[in-house]
């Protein structure tokens, strides 16, 4: 029995907040082999874990977390989420919606506007869920994109989609086009009103068909509430369940994928980020260390990615050659790797 948690952002960005106490992990830290590698994102890090990277077709993945109907996995699919520009003088800032914090009927009303306009053009937008947009595409008409995720300090202008060879909607055109129709819609009128940042375009990204997918699962479970997580486990056939509100011993190499502490650097939620950093060592770390050192697991992988710097642990029980060991190593915080 193996269990290893996939976790980011426990390290705040630059000017962001003062690191959170650590206890947990900070004494796993001076009992583990541990690896450094380049930092990157939550999303990054999940997609290597199942042999894949950030040209996978996200919206196909997600799209099977979002939907079980048959018709997913024989069709192409463009994410079309949605997102507030806020234009300066200089350049052009993206939040997603975890800081637009979308409702569903809000999607519902913006999704009927998109429809009708777009109806002769054969494209027509979905929101299974408010933050997740779908557009149905075809096989030949999948632009270059970039990821979501990738946009938190990156420019708009450079970023938009780009046709390619065989792309042949304009959908950067049809991005612009969506921004129009947002400006003065009645869902953003009520937004603002309220004091609201209005949802004012969606971002095209991650577009592609199952077909282009050949990642692998090399677990027998996974634990996650996160889309991606869950839609690459069903793409590759491994049982997936629902992250239950603290850690539990299961019997079978498990992957359990921990993003609390990333949505809140995402909604950027200054107050409530530490909050969510100490309830994943105190519910996770903590009793799946105890679950180690009890014989109920026998080895713990913690996979910890940062912008900065990313590590991973691999930890086994704590027996006596293992404590032996201990009062020799270094020891050391999550800070050091800061």
């Amino acid at each position: 029995m193996h269990t290893t948690l996939l976790i980011a952002d426990l390290l705040p960005p630059p000017g962001f907040a003062l690191p959170v106490a650590t206890p947990a992990l900070d004494t796993l830290l001076s009992r583990s082999r541990i690896s450094q590698s380049p930092g990157c994102t939550l999303e990054d890090a999940l997609l290597a874990e199942f042999s894949t990277d950030k040209n996978a077709p996200i919206a196909a993945l997600t799209r099977l977390a979002d939907s079980d109907d048959p018709y997913i996995f024989t069709s192409t699919w463009l994410r079309a989420d949605p997102v507030h520009f806020a234009v300066s003088r200089d350049n052009i800032q993206l939040f997603d919606s975890h800081v637009v914090n979308p409702t569903n009927d809000e999607m519902a009303a913006i999704a009927a506007t998109l429809n009708q306009h777009f109806a002769d053009g054969g494209i027509q937008v979905a929101f299974p869920d408010a933050a997740r947009g779908y557009i149905a595409i075809k096989t030949n008409d999948v632009p270059h994109t970039t990821p979501l995720w990738a946009m938190g300090n990156a420019s708009v202008f450079e970023n938009l989609p780009q046709l390619t060879t065989k792309t042949r909607t304009n959908w950067r055109a049809i991005s612009n086009e969506i921004q129009m129709l947002l400006h003065d819609h009645p869902v953003n009128e009520a937004r603002q009103a309220a004091g609201a940042l209005p949802i004012n375009g969606l971002w095209l990204w991650g577009g592609g068909s199952l077909d282009d997918f050949s990642g692998q699962c090399h677990y027998d479970h996974v634990v996650a509430r996160l889309a991606l997580a869950r839609g690459l486990a069903i793409a590759t056939h491994c049982p997936q369940s629902t992250l239950p509100a603290a850690f539990t011993v299961r019997a079978s190499n498990t992957l359990v994928v921990l993003h609390t502490a990333t949505r809140e650097i995402r909604a950027q939620s200054r107050e409530t980020w530490p909050d969510a950093v100490a309830a994943i060592d105190r519910d996770w770390i903590a009793p799946a260390t105890k679950a180690l050192d009890g014989g109920q697991i026998k080895t713990l992988t913690i996979i910890v990615a940062n912008e900065a710097n990313s590590i991973t642990l691999d930890v086994r029980a704590n027996g006596l050659g293992t404590r032996l060991q201990n009062l020799f190593r270094k020891k050391r915080t999550l800070r050091d790797f800061a």
